[in-house]
């Protein structure tokens, strides 16, 4: 996932890449899912944290049709309190998707 951090004034923006990979460069499996980087309670708080001060999100098309669980996560049964709060931080930063093939984002921001 791409985050953006503004400065104030708008003049310069930070842009950082971030990705769970494995150490030969893959983040998906061979059947294009990634669950098995599934972060640990102490690693997925460590992400929390580091999401905190990120104001958005640069998307393609199927990392945000990923990412958009988290717009509801809550509802589903067994979600961490970890998780719960990545998906707060997650809803209050601003995304933006870059495709040709999706019509319409599903989520706020």
């Amino acid at each position: 996932m791409a985050m953006v951090a503004m400065r104030s004034g708008g003049t310069v923006s930070k842009l950082t890449y971030t990705a769970l990979m494995s150490l030969d460069g893959f983040i998906e499996d061979p059947d294009g899912q990634f669950g098995w980087a599934m972060p640990d309670v102490g690693l997925h708080s460590y992400i929390n944290d580091l999401q905190l001060p990120v104001g958005g999100h640069l998307y393609g098309r199927r990392m945000y049709e990923t990412m958009a669980v988290w717009e509801t996560i809550e509802d589903k049964p067994g979600v961490s309190a970890v998780e719960a709060e990545f998906a707060e931080v997650w809803r209050a930063a601003d995304k933006v998707v870059y495709s040709r093939t999706l019509g319409a984002v599903s989520t706020p921001r």
